[in-house]
């Protein structure tokens, strides 16, 4: 039953990525259609069985509070009542009284329809995670078998992002099967960290004075070649963000590496000259292409940064006006409307910062519960990526440089707001949160 429910998870994953990352609800719906039938099977089938402990009681609460925290916006409520709750979300009604009239009850949510469609996302993405978690508790001896659905969707869009870089008449740059470029490295610098992690496990756990078999060390070299292939992708695929994001979560791998069980007094010795190593690959490793959009920072294409700027500040004013429960899941394009200074003659329907976009759109009741499982999950990947050099120990460590990369490239963009991202993140998450 396990090795039947990955394979049915690789699949609703790989298809939802070779569909332009699932950003088409055709495309999106019934991959989430597939993984609640994936999940209710799995559970009939093993609800007489023990199943992995659950999560600590703090992370059982806050996994329910994030999808209870969505569903509350679209509930209608007396306006009395959120009146009191949302005062803006009133005002905002009474605007559009003279069309839509005067209703006696109201939901949070000024988009409710939106809202309902990524209340079934985050619902999906919290079923990944518990399958994922169970799955990883189950296969406790071959710990890298869940990982290799991750790292082979990854390859495969990667071959296919440089051979778009480099056809004649093509674009010069690789987005693989994405609609945005960004989102595609978004996608690749989630999984590039567990092929390096994997080498370092190989080359490591065979280490010896006197000899060093052969076989660990062209798998280890396979391993470091992947973990190359995804990171030359990322670089063709011109998204600044995500080739720093890469070379930051790599460079943290070898850090946290080489401090495992080593003695205080040396565990940072090395972290300057990883440090330099980052520095010198980012002025290394660029294409003239990628060099060249660093220095076009203000691309006609794309959001300037001044321009980028002054969005995060409109998106102030409404974090400001929204404070509690925020203007809705996916209704932050209409409500921004009001609040649009930066590009006035233009909808602006991101604020290209996802954890801007989530207190906006989510209010504090939805953002801080999930970054308080962020930062439960991630503290979990680092305490089990210290510890003795074992095949589990360096998943952990991939873990670690995957949602580092994620989250530090969150900050400048929305590549959470992808479906196939925020499943990848959610299945990095739950092998990061495996039981012992």
């Amino acid at each position: 039953m396990p090795a039947f429910i990955l394979t049915a998870l690789s699949l609703i994953l790989g298809y939802a990525a070779f569909a332009s990352g699932g950003v088409w609800p055709a495309d999106w719906f019934p991959c989430l259609l597939a993984l609640g039938v994936t999940a209710a099977v799995y559970w009939v089938a093993v609800r007489r069985i023990d199943l992995a402990p659950a999560p600590g009681r703090l992370l059982r609460w806050l996994l329910a509070g994030i999808p209870l925290s969505i569903a509350i916006q679209v509930v209608p409520l007396p306006v009395w009542l959120v009146r009191i709750l949302s005062p803006a979300r009133v005002e905002l009604q009474e605007a559009a009284a003279p069309v839509a009239g005067n209703p006696g009850w109201l939901t949070l949510s000024a988009a409710p329809a939106a809202t309902v469609g990524l209340l079934v996302t985050a619902l999906g993405c919290v079923v990944m995670f518990l399958l994922v978690r169970e799955l990883a508790w189950r296969w406790q001896g071959s710990p890298w078998l869940p990982v290799a659905p991750l790292v082979v969707i990854a390859v495969l869009e990667a071959l296919l992002g440089l051979v778009q870089a480099y056809a004649a008449g093509g674009e010069g740059l690789a987005r693989g099967t994405f609609v945005n470029r960004n989102h595609y490295a978004g996608l690749l610098e989630m999984c590039a960290p567990f092929p390096l992690a994997g080498g370092l496990g190989v080359l490591l756990r065979n280490r010896s004075r006197h000899s060093s078999p052969l076989r660990p060390a062209l798998v280890a070299c396979l391993l470091f070649a992947t973990a190359a292939l995804l990171l030359v992708a990322i670089i063709h695929s011109l998204s600044r963000m995500g080739f720093i994001s890469a070379l930051f979560s790599l460079a943290l791998i070898g850090i946290v590496t080489w401090s495992a069980g080593r003695h205080p007094a040396w565990r940072w010795l090395p972290v300057p000259a990883l440090l330099a190593a980052a520095l010198a690959g980012f002025i290394l490793l660029p294409t003239d292409a990628l060099i060249a959009r660093f220095g076009d920072l203000a691309g006609a294409s794309e959001l300037s940064a001044d321009t980028r700027a002054a969005v995060w500040r409109d998106t102030g004013r409404l974090v400001a006006a929204y404070p509690l429960f925020g203007c809705g899941l996916g209704a932050y394009e209409s409500v921004m409307a009001r609040y649009n200074t930066a590009a006035p003659m233009n909808a602006v329907d991101f604020a290209h910062n996802d954890y801007l976009q989530l207190v906006a759109e989510g209010g504090v009741v939805c953002f801080l519960p999930l970054m308080a499982a962020v930062v439960i999950i991630v503290s979990t990947a680092r305490r089990a990526a210290g510890r003795a050099r074992i095949p589990a120990s360096f998943v952990a460590l991939g873990c670690l440089g995957s949602l580092t990369a994620i989250l530090l490239h969150s900050a400048v963009d929305f590549s959470l707001h992808i479906p196939v991202n925020a499943l990848i993140a959610a299945w990095v998450a739950g092998l990061a949160a495996a039981p012992e």
